[in-house]
């Protein structure tokens, strides 16, 4: 190879650009800091926020005690001989939220659904020209680490409810000795401006006579 090729070959190396390792290094840790950094940003300034619940019972009084327990319910039902029970209503969904409540009567062969509410094929609602409707604050931490309390703005009740059959209803569910009286749990949606059922329910049996 003559002396010309030999010193066009080294000018050509010459010009191929050295990779600068220590650059390249550096480059990355700069990514990875701040891809690191953004996470974290993510994590403290942007925190999401942890899924609530409603909760819905139903309640006796007992006068023996002055208070309210979830037993000692009564057994059957007559036109002469309506029954009072309370409800419930705890917030915890971590927002202030618009709740209703639809009680409703049905066979006690009925199911009751998480999905769908009760339709009125196949129940029929007690209280039509009533609502109970209450808009309740979520509770704080402590009140959430509280058991047994009654009070609080994200409570409401114990509310009493009279629990009745007429000729109408006798007639509606064809003369059915067996009655389920269901309290469904409805929240207001803003985006639909209505209420939509919650899939939460409580229910009481009772015999018809």
């Amino acid at each position: 190879m003559s002396k010309n090729n030999k010193s066009s070959n080294i000018q050509r190396r010459n010009k191929i650009p050295k990779i600068n390792l220590n650059k390249i290094i550096t480059l990355i840790l700069v990514v990875s800091t701040m891809g690191a950094i953004i996470t974290i940003a993510s994590v403290v300034f942007f925190p999401g926020q942890q899924n609530g619940f409603s909760e819905l019972s139903l309640l006796m009084y007992d006068n023996a005690e002055g208070t309210y327990v979830a037993n000692n319910f009564p057994e059957d039902i007559s036109q002469d001989d309506n029954v009072t029970v309370f409800f419930m209503v705890k917030n915890f969904e971590n927002k202030v939220t618009y709740y209703q409540i639809q009680i409703k009567v049905t066979e006690i062969s009925q199911n009751i659904s998480l999905v769908e509410p009760l339709s009125l094929s196949n129940s029929r609602t007690l209280y039509i020209n009533e609502t109970f409707e209450k808009i309740l604050s979520p509770a704080t931490d402590n009140e959430k680490e509280e058991s047994g309390v009654l009070a609080g703005q994200y409570i409401w009740g114990p509310v009493n409810v009279t629990l009745f059959m007429n000729n109408t209803l006798e007639y509606i569910l064809g003369g059915a000795d067996s009655l389920k009286f269901v309290f469904e749990l409805w929240k207001y949606d803003p985006l639909g401006d209505n209420f939509q059922y919650s899939g939460i329910f409580t229910f009481l049996e009772l015999s018809y006579n």
